[in-house]
This record gives structure tokens, sequence and C-alpha cells, in this order.
């Protein structure tokens, strides 16, 4: 397929659709420990984990995803150590990249630091943020800090990949999609990031035949990078058989 089609598993056993061209394991939302779960109740480490190997299933890469839905402390990375860390994790685990997944307000100069450092190694970054009513809405406090955030990630050249979180826990409401999702990427256009450098992203929950073919026909119309699916295991093979005519034209 021309553009790219991937998605997130919570799981390292959990394999990748051989259509597949990227997946991401995480969540490692406990940023102090590098752990998924939290510091209380910490689950796998990627500092302890090799990247899982998917090579009979497809010859896509494999990411670890450094954040999340409830992801803590704030403010991560903290200093060179904690980047340290990030780039040593994937580096001597054979990890293909690190996904960041800000939804616990990164410290976004050390997020583009390790970026940079990752690039160094020959590996792959993205970045995802929910792109809503508060990135469309830029006259705001809390819009204008999503919008500098996402300017500076643009701006640095590091990012292979801004990827556009364009759901909650099940897709947002027919009404919610057409007010923001469209005006949110043409926002991160007119930011200077390349059309085929975003990724659009959706979940399996909620998913329609409307907002599929919504979202499908923004990936087309914009020439957007691909689409990511978050519990992908629940696509049905219409979907996937909608979602591979798009994205291979």
């Amino acid at each position: 397929m021309s553009k790219l089609f991937g998605g997130w598993s919570m799981s390292l056993s959990k394999k990748p659709l051989e259509y597949f061209d990227i997946i991401n394991y995480g969540m490692v939302t406990n940023l102090s420990g590098l752990t998924t779960g939290s510091a209380v109740n910490p689950g796998w480490s990627p500092e302890k984990v090799n990247k899982p190997d998917n090579s009979s299933v497809f010859d896509g890469k494999t990411l670890w995803t450094y954040g999340g839905g409830g992801c803590s402390p704030a403010a991560y990375p903290q200093n060179a150590s904690d980047v340290s860390r990030i780039i040593d994790a994937t580096v001597n685990n054979g990890w293909d990249g690190v996904d960041f997944d800000d939804e616990c307000n990164m410290n976004i100069p050390l997020v583009i630091e390790t970026m940079k450092q990752l690039k160094a190694y020959s590996k792959q970054t993205s970045f995802g943020f929910i792109s809503g009513s508060t990135y469309n809405s830029p006259d705001s406090e809390p819009g204008a800090r999503l919008n500098e955030k996402v300017q500076q990630i643009v701006s640095s050249g590091q990012c292979d990949r801004l990827i556009h979180y364009c759901y909650a826990s099940k897709m947002w409401s027919d009404q919610d999609i057409t007010n923001n999702v469209s005006s949110a990427l043409k926002r991160s256009i007119d930011h200077g990031m390349d059309p085929d450098k975003i990724v659009l992203a959706l979940t399996t929950r909620g998913l329609t035949d409307w907002n599929l073919d919504y979202f499908l026909e923004q990936v087309s119309q914009l020439q957007l990078g691909g689409l990511f699916v978050w519990l992908y295991e629940d696509l049905t093979d219409d979907n996937i058989a909608r979602i591979k005519d798009v994205l291979s034209r």
C-alpha cells in the first residue's frame, strides 16, 4: 500500500495485522520508571524487553510508545538522563523507534532532543496528540499551548509522523467529527507538516460506516500519510477491505 496502515497494542504477544506497516507497543505510561502500568503497579519495560519478533507476520517497523492515556509524571523527559534511558532502551533492545503519545504535558524541547538522538541511530519517531476542539481553539490558553507544541515538533524536522488522535474511549459523535477532524488536519498542514507525514487515527469502538468513510475521505482528499487504528483486532473484513482500498491509492 502506498500509505501507512498501522495500530497500537498493549500486549507484546499480540501480532500486527499482516497488512500493517507499523505496530506500536505500549503504552509506557509510568514515565519515571519507564514501564507500562504505573509506578505502584508497573508492567513491562522497553529497557528489559527486546523488540517482539513479528517477522512471520509482516516486514514493517515495530516501535514502543512513550506516554499514553493517564501517563505521568507531567513534564517528562526531565533531563539528559531520561533522554539517555529512552535512547538506550530503543537501541540496545532492537526497537525500530519511539512513538511519543503526549497525553501528560510532555517536555517538548527534550522530546525533540530525544527524537534527534534517535534519528542519529536511524530510528523512527512519531508524535501523537488529541486533535480536537482544544487544538482548534488557538485563541484559548490551552489551545495556544497545544498549537505551540505542535509547531515546535514540526519545525524541528525530527518527527517522521504526526499522529492525530481523533477519538476518546470510543469514536467521537458525528458532530464532533465534522467540527474538528478536517480543520485539525488542515491546521497541522498550515503549521508546516507535510501531509504525507500526518497520520489520522481512530478506534474500532463506535466505528460505523459513516465515520470510517469520513476518516478515509480525509486521508484521500488531503493525501495524508495513512491511518492507524486503536483496537485493530476488532476491525471487520469489510472495514479492512475499505481501508486497504483507500490506502492503496
